[in-house]
């Protein structure tokens, strides 16, 4: 009797030590869970990307020339406290600055310091007749921020807002991500993600496949005389 009772508490015990083995590495599958999230955003730190801009000159970018109207001036450009300024140029008259080099799918981060009212963005796959994405950075009244925006082709595609969000007289922390066809588009300003744009082919129609990175600086008056955009901090990460 005493015998079979040892056993069945044996086998009792046994059980107890397999259940809490199993809870054992249950606990142990969450931390890694974190980590597969923390890979997946990996883009939230610097791994993986490479500087567009040394922080003293213009290598590695160019005025995009023989666009029509306000734009095909150049605007000014210039490097001021490792960051690279614009500003119209003559008064009324923009332009752009680009990249060298094309791109197609990537990680773009910067940080940005607006003055108020500027009309500026950031231009994604540029052709050469300036047909690209524009993430919009209109920081003007009834300006837009983090809209898509379809230069030189369809307009606006997609109307968010989120000026308020944008920090006056700051830098702010800006992150694009472009990938596939049609393209999907998502920008973050300050760590929030404002835009989650998906491209039809009809919205795309017409737009590069791969092109420019491009700063603006808008023509017209919707741009006080003496204001100026400034970006800093620009870095890239190609997506395969």
């Amino acid at each position: 009797m005493h015998l079979r009772v040892a056993i069945t508490m044996v086998f009792l015990l046994m059980i107890a030590s397999t259940a809490c083995t199993e809870q054992s590495n249950d606990v142990r599958s969450g931390p890694e869970s974190a980590r597969a999230a923390e890979t997946n955003d990996a883009e939230m730190n610097d791994q993986g990307f490479r500087p567009l801009f040394d922080g003293e000159t213009l290598e590695g970018w160019k005025r995009h020339e023989n666009l029509p109207g306000e734009q095909n001036q150049g605007g000014k450009w210039e490097v001021v406290n490792k960051a690279i300024v614009g500003d119209q140029d003559p008064p009324g008259y923009g332009g752009f600055l680009v990249t060298t080099d094309e791109y197609e799918n990537f990680v773009l981060k910067m940080e940005s310091k607006l003055d108020f009212p500027v009309d500026s963005g950031i231009f994604l796959r540029m052709g050469k007749k300036g047909e690209s994405h524009q993430v919009t950075l209109d920081y003007r009244p009834d300006g837009t921020m983090g809209a898509v925006y379809m230069a030189f082709m369809q307009g606006f595609v997609d109307k968010v807002n989120a000026t308020e969000r944008f920090k006056k007289g700051k830098w702010n922390d800006l992150k694009v991500r472009i990938e596939g066809h049609p393209a999907r588009i998502q920008f973050w300003l300050n760590g929030e993600k404002v835009t989650n744009f998906n491209h039809t082919e009809k919205t795309t129609e017409g737009a590069p496949e791969q092109g420019y990175i491009g700063l603006q600086v808008h023509g017209g008056d919707n741009y006080k005389v003496g204001n100026k955009v400034r970006f800093r901090n620009i870095k890239i990460k190609e997506l395969k």
